[in-house]
């Protein structure tokens, strides 16, 4: 009798964490554009002309980059998806008068608030090309520029951006695409918007290979934690100090074309959200352990046929977070804006789904014996 009460508390154990686990949910946030999708065409300058790529969240509101008839940033209401106007422009170099493919490009926002900018730089570089930062310090001020150099020289800078921090302690990161090839274009550079300057991430060698910053980077726990991916179907999990780049682990994602990354914390869960810019799916995974990912589930809010996203680009964002809920945004260029509300389950259940393989192979054994 006492084996038996031992054998049915195990399995008691594991079914629970395996019900906690299935709570894990990802779900359109129906009031957001037509049941948590914006079309392309819905609202203004949100399009498929390859001129949207950048997506942001702060102050309540969402940011989105465009360059249809002219650079702009939205601002959208979070909870509708409805355009609410524009930043100020003012200050930014017209069209024709920087060497920069793009003036306007990536987009994030700092824990204060502040909104930051980024160029694309095909050949960076401080005569005709440098990477550039600006920096909106609320809504309605004028940009200035946070940062303005060579993260890496000759290099391709500016297709993937991310922030951590407040204040003096925001940081920023900026992947390096693999053309042109030049030394160094592996990895990535760390950005002080309040210091102005920029320090790039040296790997000793490879992996992480050319490019595989390139499309979607994000922060983990802390501004020495940065995730990366251009594809492939795996993500580059690193640490950094100072200079010198470390690669932790090279884990496996769902799909090949997962490329776009955000990390964020919800009821304690450390949680990665992936983009696919094949299908627009998004994906999500707990972290806890970052180099042994565990695959949450999937969930893709558009509908029809979506256009092509030939640049394998876009931003992914995570909105307001409390408690054990959050809402993550999803940008896939060329086919719209998706909005999710996610939840996952209780701390103490996540615990006890750490425990679930090990319960179910004793309970498997003993109930042959």
């Amino acid at each position: 009798m006492r084996k038996d009460f031992s054998l049915m508390f195990g399995c008691s154990l594991l079914f629970g964490a395996i019900a906690a686990r299935a709570q894990v949910s990802i779900t359109p946030l129906s009031t957001f554009g037509n049941n948590g999708w914006l079309a392309p065409g819905s609202i203004p300058d949100l399009t498929v002309n390859d001129t949207e790529r950048g997506l942001a969240y702060g102050n309540n509101h969402l940011y989105f980059v465009s360059r249809n008839g002219g650079d702009s940033v939205r601002v959208l209401n979070p909870t509708t998806g409805a355009d609410l106007g524009g930043l100020n422009m003012t200050g930014i170099p017209a069209a024709g008068t920087s060497g920069s493919a793009f003036r306007v490009n990536m987009a994030v926002v700092g824990g204060d608030g502040a909104i930051y900018v980024g160029n694309l730089t095909l050949n960076a570089s401080a005569a005709t090309a440098p990477f550039v930062v600006y920096q909106w310090a609320t809504e309605s001020s004028a940009p200035t520029v946070a940062f303005s150099g060579i993260p890496l020289a000759g290099g391709r800078v500016g297709d993937s951006l991310a922030a951590i921090g407040s204040g003096s302690s925001t940081r920023l990161v900026a992947g390096f695409g693999s053309s042109p090839s030049v030394t160094g274009n592996n990895g990535y550079s760390i950005i002080d918007p309040t210091a102005h300057t920029a320090t790039k991430a040296t790997f000793s060698g490879t992996p992480p290979n050319a490019g595989d910053f390139r499309l979607g980077i994000t922060f983990g726990l802390d501004a020495n934690h940065v995730l990366g991916s251009q594809g492939g179907g795996l993500f580059r999990d690193t640490d950094v100090s100072g200079g010198t780049g470390t690669l932790l682990a090279s884990p496996a994602l769902h799909t090949p074309n997962e490329r776009l990354l955000a990390y964020a914390t919800i009821g304690g869960m450390s949680l990665l959200a992936t983009e696919n810019t094949l299908d627009a799916h998004v994906s999500l995974y707990d972290t806890t352990d970052s180099a042994k990912p565990v695959f949450l589930g999937s969930a893709n809010a558009t509908t029809g046929t979506l256009h092509a996203n030939t640049r394998n680009v876009g931003e992914l964002a995570w909105g307001n977070i409390s408690g054990n809920s959050g809402v993550l945004y999803a940008m896939s260029t060329d086919q719209g804006i998706q909005a999710f509300t996610i939840t996952v389950p209780e701390p103490g259940a996540l615990m006890l789904g750490t425990l679930g393989l090990g319960i179910l192979a004793v309970c498997r054994t003993r109930r042959r014996q």
